[in-house]
C-alpha cells in the first residue's frame, strides 16, 4: 500500500489522491502536515542530506539578551521507511562556535556574568536514531540521568501557507527533574519551523525538496558553563537551509569542522553507518 501511494513509503491517507487532483496543501489535513514535516525537515528517500544553520547564542536575564558566541550548526542524515507508515532518521551533528563576529574556533569562553573562563566542549559526532509515526510524532526517549526523572515530548504542526510556501513546525521538549532535593533540574525547548514549496510537498516525484529552517531553543544553562546560581536562560536564534552535499555547507563551518574532525569530514556518511 505504501509504494502504491508513490510517497516514498508514507502511508498517509488522502495525500496521493489530493496530489493527483492538483489540490492545494491543506493545513487542516493532518496527513499533509505530517508529509510537510518529513519532506521539508528531513526527506522521503535515503539520500545523504545536510542541514546548516547560522546563529548566535545568548544569555538572557529578564528581558536583556547578552551575546555569548556565534553558532555554526550542522546536521547530516538519512531516512528509511519502516512498517505501518513509520520512518526512521539516522542523524549526526557537528556544532561549532566562534567569538561573536569572528571565524576562529571558540575553545575558551570568558563568561560575562561570572567572570570565569571555561573550556568549550565539542563532542565527536555520533549517530542518533529516531522513529516517527504517520503523524510526525516521535517516540523520543532520552537517557535517564542518575538521580533525575526525565520526560520528553515532540510536537508536529501547525502548518500554514503563504502563496506557494508552506511553513510547518516541529518541536522537541525535555524536562529533567531531580529525584532528591538539592539538585538543579534542566529543561530544553527546541523549536523549529521548516519552510518550503507546498507544490513540492504534494508532488510524489519530489521526495527530498529544498527547504529553509528557522530555529530557537530555550533552555537552562548547561553545567559546563559553571553558572552556579546565576539567574537567566540560555537562548539561541538560528536560521539555515537544507543542502545535498558537504561542499554546499558554509565555508567557515567546512574549514572549522575539517580541522577539528578531519577523519569525519573525509567520509560524513561513515558516522551514520557506525
Amino acid at each position: 500500500a505504501s509504494s502504491a501511494l508513490g510517497l516514498g513509503g508514507l502511508a498517509l491517507p488522502g495525500v496521493a489522491e489530493a496530489a493527483g487532483k492538483g489540490a492545494a496543501f491543506d493545513p487542516a489535513n493532518s496527513a499533509h502536515v505530517a508529509l510537510a514535516f518529513r519532506k521539508l525537515g528531513y526527506s522521503a528517500d535515503d539520500k545523504l542530506t545536510f542541514w546548516w544553520m547560522r546563529g548566535t547564542r545568548y544569555g538572557v536575564v529578564g528581558s536583556v539578551a547578552t551575546p555569548f558566541w556565534d553558532m555554526y550548526v550542522a546536521a547530516w542524515f538519512t531516512t528509511r521507511d519502516l512498517p505501518d507508515g513509520r520512518w526512521e532518521v539516522t542523524v549526526a551533528n557537528g556544532n561549532l562556535y566562534t567569538p561573536v563576529g569572528g571565524t576562529t574556533l571558540l575553545e575558551k569562553f570568558t563568561n560575562p556574568f561570572t567572570g570565569k573562563t571555561v573550556d568549550v566542549p565539542y563532542n565527536r559526532p555520533r549517530a542518533i536514531k529516531s522513529v516517527y509515526d504517520q503523524k510526525g510524532g516521535s517516540a523520543f526517549a532520552p537517557a535517564q540521568a542518575p538521580g533525575m526523572k526525565t520526560t520528553s515530548s515532540t510536537d508536529t504542526g501547525p502548518a500554514w501557507v503563504v502563496g506557494d510556501s508552506v511553513h510547518v513546525q516541529g518541536d522537541m521538549m525535555m524536562d529533567m527533574r531531580p529525584v532528591d532535593p538539592g539538585r538543579k533540574g534542566f529543561t530544553v525547548n527546541d523549536w523549529s519551523t521548516y519552510i518550503g514549496s507546498a507544490a513540492d510537498v504534494l508532488d510524489p516525484r519530489k521526495k527530498n525538496p529544498p527547504a529553509a529552517q528557522m530555529f530557537n531553543d530555550i533552555l537552562d544553562y548547561p553545567p559546563w558553563l559553571q553558572m552556579g546560581d546565576q539567574p537567566g536562560t540560555f537562548v539561541s536564534r538560528c536560521y539555515g537551509r537544507k543542502v545535498f552535499d558537504f561542499k554546499s555547507m558554509p565555508a567557515t563551518w567546512q574549514a572549522l569542522f575539517t580541522k577539528k574532525f578531519p577523519d569525519v569530514a573525509a567520509d560524513m556518511a561513515a558516522v551514520l553507518r557506525a
